[in-house]
C-alpha cells in the first residue's frame, strides 16, 4: 500500500494578491513583466506561532486566562504592510537583469505557503517567465537576483535556484539542503568563484523559479497547490529503518516540498553560492549571515570535464584565443625532425598542425573534449578522446608535449602523470604553464599556480634524473624541457 499524502488544508488554490505593481525601468519596456517578485510581507495573525515579547516564551493559551496570549505579530510586533528598513536599503541597491521587464507582487497577513500560492497563480496569469521568491526580512546583494536570473536564461532546463541565507541562530546554519534527512549543506562552493550545483531544497527567501517548471507540476497535479506544507505518511505495516528506528512520518516544509515537486518533474533545482545574503532578525535586531569560516569558500570541485570543455571549444570554434605563436614556436623548435610526439590535452589541433607542417613528426594527440577531436581531425591529425588522467604508459611514445594543461590538474594528479611519463619510453619531455599568473584563485579551470621555482620542483620530483632547461615561453609563460638521461 502506498504512503499516504496529507496536504495542507488550509491552503486555498488561488486568489488575488494584496498588492501587484510593475517596477518602473529608466527606459520603455514591454508591459508584460518577465519577473515577478514575489513578497509575503508583515504580520501573520496565527497566535500559536506567537513569542511573548516579555517573557520570550510562545503561548497557545485562552487569552482571557494567559495575558501573554494577547499579543499577536500584527498586534504586538508589526502592522500588516510593514517591512525593516534594512530589507528596504538592501533591495534599493538591486541591480535589475537588462533590459527585463518587472514586477512586485505582495500579499498580506497571511502564512507564507498561502501567500505564495496566491501569487504564484496571479504570476501565471499575467504570462511572467520567472517568480522571484523573496522574503521580507532577506537582505539579497545587490547583484543577486541579476546574478540568478543570468544562471537561469544560460541554463533553459533549470527550475529554480536559490541564493544561500541562514538560519537566525547562534550559530547560523545555511538553508540549503542536498538530501531529505541529512541536515544542512555545507559543501557546496561559495564565493565569487562558485559554480552553481543541483540541491534537493532551499528556504524560498530568495529563490528564482521558472515558470514553466512550476505549470509543468502542476499539469501533473491537478487541484493540488504546489505551496504547501505536506505530511507522507508510512505504509501500513511498514518494517523499521535498518538501524531499528520506528518508521515515522515524514513531514515537508512548503518550501522544501516546492524544491521537490520541481525536482520530481525533472526541472531541477540549483544552489548559487555566488549570491550570499544576510537574515535579518527583527526581534535581535541582528543580521545573520554565512560565516567566513563555512567550509563553502575553502571547496572547490575540479571543472575540467568532458563537458565543460564540449562547451568551450563548441563556443570558441576552429580559431581561438589558444594558439600562443611565441611559445609555440619554442616548443615546435624543440622538437626533432621526424620525431614521435604524443601531446596531451592537444586541444583543436593548433601546435600539432604546426608540428606536422614544419617538423614533419609522426603525431598522436589526446584531448578530453570530443568537440576539440573533431577540430583536430578536420586538420588531418590522430587525436583520440581521452582523459589523460586515464592514458596508459605504452601510449607515451617518443616526445611528449603537455601545453598548458598541468595547471589544470590537481597535485595529484599531476604527479600521477609525471610518474607515467618518468616510467614510460618518452625520450623528451616538454611542458609549458602560466608564469606565477591566473591561479585557481584569479581563473577557475586552474588548480595550481606555478613559479619557475615550483615548476622544477614538481618535475624534478617525479623525473629526478633527467636534464631540464627552464625558460620564458613568452612574457606569460614558462617553457620546460627534460631529457632523459643516455644509457
Amino acid at each position: 500500500m502506498a504512503s499516504e499524502k496529507l496536504i495542507n488544508p488550509d491552503v486555498v488554490l488561488d486568489g488575488t494578491p494584496s498588492i501587484v505593481q510593475p517596477r518602473r525601468a529608466s527606459i520603455k519596456l514591454a508591459t508584460k513583466p518577465q519577473i515577478i517578485v514575489a513578497m509575503p510581507i508583515g504580520g501573520k495573525p496565527v497566535s500559536t506561532v506567537l513569542e511573548c515579547p516579555n517573557c520570550k516564551v510562545r503561548h497557545d493559551a485562552d487569552p482571557e486566562s494567559n495575558p501573554h496570549y494577547r499579543y499577536e505579530v500584527n498586534e504586538g510586533f508589526r502592522a500588516p504592510g510593514l517591512i525593516p528598513i534594512q530589507f528596504l536599503l538592501s533591495h534599493m541597491n538591486w541591480v535589475p537583469p537588462l533590459n527585463v521587464s518587472m514586477a512586485y507582487m505582495v500579499q498580506f497577513g497571511m502564512l507564507s505557503a498561502q501567500a505564495r500560492q496566491i501569487m504564484t497563480m496571479e504570476a501565471i496569469r499575467v504570462g511572467a517567465k520567472y517568480i522571484f521568491y523573496v522574503d521580507d526580512d532577506t537582505l539579497i546583494p545587490p547583484k543577486g537576483l541579476y546574478t540568478l536570473h543570468n544562471f537561469m536564461e544560460q541554463n533553459p532546463l533549470i527550475g529554480a535556484v536559490s541564493g544561500v541565507y541562514t538560519t537566525r541562530e547562534d550559530p547560523p546554519e545555511p538553508l540549503i539542503y542536498r538530501a531529505h534527512g541529512e541536515g544542512c549543506a555545507w559543501d557546496f562552493e561559495m564565493g565569487e568563484l562558485a559554480i552553481p550545483e543541483p540541491i534537493f531544497g532551499a528556504g524560498a527567501g530568495c529563490l528564482l523559479a521558472r515558470v514553466e517548471a512550476i505549470q509543468c507540476w502542476m499539469e501533473q497535479n491537478p487541484g493540488v497547490p504546489i505551496w504547501a506544507d505536506e505530511r507522507q505518511l508510512p505504509e501500513q505495516n511498514a518494517p523499521p529503518f535498518k538501524d531499528g528506528e520506528a518508521n515515522h512520518r515524514v513531514m515537508w516544509g512548503h518550501d522544501i516540498r516546492f524544491c521537490k515537486c520541481l525536482n520530481e518533474v525533472n526541472w531541477p533545482v540549483y544552489v548559487d553560492g555566488r549570491v550570499l545574503c544576510g537574515h535579518y532578525d527583527i526581534l535581535k535586531n541582528k543580521i545573520y549571515s554565512i560565516p567566513d569560516t563555512a567550509p563553502g569558500f575553502k571547496y572547490r570541485k575540479n571543472i575540467n570535464t568532458r563537458d565543460y570543455w564540449d562547451n568551450i571549444y563548441s563556443k570558441e570554434g576552429a580559431i581561438g584565443f589558444r594558439e600562443y605563436p611565441e611559445m609555440f614556436g619554442k616548443v615546435t623548435a624543440a622538437v626533432d625532425e621526424g620525431e614521435t610526439v604524443t601531446e596531451l590535452g592537444c586541444g583543436k589541433g593548433i601546435l600539432g598542425s604546426r608540428l606536422t607542417a614544419e617538423k614533419q613528426v609522426k603525431y598522436y594527440g589526446y584531448d578530453i573534449s570530443e568537440v576539440a577531436v573533431e577540430m583536430c581531425k578536420t586538420r588531418f591529425l590522430h587525436a583520440e578522446v581521452r582523459d589523460v588522467r586515464e592514458i596508459s604508459i605504452e601510449e607515451l611514445k617518443g616526445t611528449v608535449i603537455m601545453t598548458e594543461l598541468i595547471e589544470h590538474l590537481s597535485q595529484r594528479d599531476a604527479t600521477e602523470l609525471l610518474d607515467k611519463v618518468y616510467q614510460s619510453e618518452a625520450e623528451k619531455f616538454i611542458v609549458t604553464c602560466p608564469d606565477h599568473c591566473l591561479g585557481p584563485d584569479e581563473w577557475r579551470e586552474h588548480e595550481q599556480l606555478f613559479s619557475v621555482e615550483s615548476l622544477a620542483s614538481v618535475l624534478k620530483a617525479s623525473l629526478p634524473d633527467w636534464s631540464i632547461e627552464i625558460d620564458k615561453g613568452d612574457d606569460f609563460h614558462l617553457i620546460a624541457v627534460l631529457e632523459r638521461p643516455a644509457e
